[in-house]
């Protein structure tokens, strides 16, 4: 899922009141926030992150997706304490290769668009631009050149460019070419959308560089070198006891791109170590670390399948709150003459909390840690009045847990470089990662020992207008592919 429009809503950020008393430790010897002390270092999460990122694309259920998630396996199986399983999910898998272009001569190309069609189509060039649909009106039998679409944030184009490819499929066009105002450096290996739906057209990126090099009215080639296969791919689902069977979920995925989508992998897993070398009396609550599959792949998204079962036992009082980390520690990268520059800043985050105790231990922990440019919001879309929960979108994955009901914080940002892996290890300040993975590990050592009523808030009168009859979030997930009409 991508992140959510939150960034248009910071100017109306609302900061929840409510008072959260320090919590009661589980015994007097524990501790009530993380000793930093003993914390994983920022070298050490740069380390893990290059390794994360080192396993290169990890496309939903390819060769190096599965690398990547037996490895995590290994990491987690090796704490003390900790058991581990999987969830798996039957796919059509959808590996790429380079793509294609030829108008004259042969134009680079940044890469292939996710799920487009493999293989090699050719017809006339045309211009379609924004706003105007494509439709066999205008472009069956043609090559489409589109320009990538004039947003704050390149994840906002998603449905822009997913509405592109379906409604090329439907028209019969020969293909489509999406082209960046950014340098073809920087754009390759591009990955959005990222819904996994299959497309019926080829497609691909191509840098503002390479751009020139199209004409308009002239005979091109377009192709992509993918395999589409069934493939099997899992969740890791790690639980680590506590005093109580209780449990606080916490979540990310582990299909992703480069740097930053998705270095949730390395929080939870700094997390994992922190509280697995905690003696089980300073552990009220047992903890679940779920390293889930199908983001880059959505029909098979693991998180949204761990929150329906979630929410299914949740009245059964198994389940304390759930807390989403994604995309963390990102540096802010703005356009500028013809390129994307980084600003010097942080990237701005957001801190999603669905009730008043999880906001004030959200507020109290950035504060604590002196995290900058994170911000405690209500949700991002437009609230709606009736509905169970009135704001359903928390951003990104933390949506699936909160639009199902479970009390849910979710930290998450949306750079520019979320879905172009050139940037490397320039995406991530691993300093403000680690002040961030603290905050967030603050706030579920405060919460660990609070009653599950007090956290839920108002979480419990939605489920029971929920069961009333009120209406609800969608949990719909995309098509596996996309309609021929």
């Amino acid at each position: 899922m991508q992140p959510a429009r939150w960034l248009g809503f910071i100017s109306v950020i609302t900061i929840f009141c409510a008072q959260l008393d320090t919590p009661a430790a589980a015994s007097p010897d524990c501790p009530t926030s993380i000793d930093d002390r003993s914390f994983a270092s920022a070298s050490s999460l740069r380390a893990l992150n290059a390794t994360v990122a080192g396993f290169g694309l990890r496309a939903t259920g390819s060769p190096a997706h599965q690398r990547l998630i037996s490895w995590l396996e290994r990491r987690v199986s090796r704490l003390p304490g900790m058991s581990v399983r999987s969830e798996r999910f039957a796919i059509q898998r959808w590996q790429p290769g380079p793509g294609f272009l030829v108008a004259g001569d042969v134009v680079p190309v940044a890469g292939a668009i996710p799920y487009s069609a493999p293989g090699l189509r050719s017809g006339e060039l045309i211009h379609l631009p924004a706003g105007t649909p494509i439709t066999a009106a205008n472009a069956r039998g043609k090559v489409v050149l589109r320009d990538f679409p004039a947003v704050d944030r390149g994840y906002l184009a998603e449905p822009l460019l997913d509405r592109d490819m379906v409604d090329a499929g439907i028209a019969g066009a020969a293909g489509v070419v999406i082209a960046f105002p950014f340098p073809h450096k920087q754009v390759e290996g591009y990955w959005d959308p990222h819904l996994g739906t299959h497309y019926r057209v080829p497609g691909v990126f191509v840098g503002a560089d390479a751009a020139l090099k199209l004409k308009v009215g002239t005979r091109t080639t377009i192709g992509v070198l993918a395999a589409r296969a069934p493939a099997v791919t899992r969740s890791l689902i790690a639980t680590l006891p506590g005093l109580s069977s209780e449990r606080i979920v916490i979540d990310t995925n582990t299909d992703g791109v480069g740097w930053v989508q998705e270095n949730g992998t390395v929080a939870l897993l700094a997390l994992a170590g922190h509280f697995a070398r905690l003696p089980l009396r300073c552990r009220p609550r047992t903890i679940e670390f779920v390293f889930a599959t199908g983001h880059l792949h959505r029909p098979a998204e693991g998180s949204e399948f761990r929150a329906r079962a979630l929410d299914a036992e949740y009245d059964s009082g198994s389940v304390a709150f759930a807390f989403v980390l994604e995309h963390l520690g990102t540096r802010e990268f703005l356009p500028s003459a013809g390129s994307l520059r980084p600003t010097g800043a942080a990237e701005p985050s957001g801190w999603f909390a669905g009730s008043p105790v999880l906001g004030q231990a959200a507020s109290t922990a950035l504060a604590g840690r002196a995290v900058d440019r994170t911000f405690v919001l209500p949700g991002n879309d437009a609230p709606v009045p009736g509905r169970a929960p009135p704001q359903c979108s928390f951003g990104g994955i933390g949506t699936h847990f909160h639009s199902h009901l479970i009390p849910t914080m979710a930290m998450i940002s949306g750079p520019w470089t979320l879905w172009a892996p050139s940037f490397g290890a320039d995406a991530v300040d691993h300093e403000h990662m680690r002040r961030q993975v603290l905050a967030a590990g603050d706030a579920i050592t405060a919460l660990g020992p609070v009653p599950r009523e007090q956290i839920a808030g108002p979480y419990l009168d939605l489920r029971r207008a929920r069961a009333g009859g009120a209406p609800a979030c969608s949990h719909d997930l995309p098509p596996e592919w996309a309609p021929r009409t």
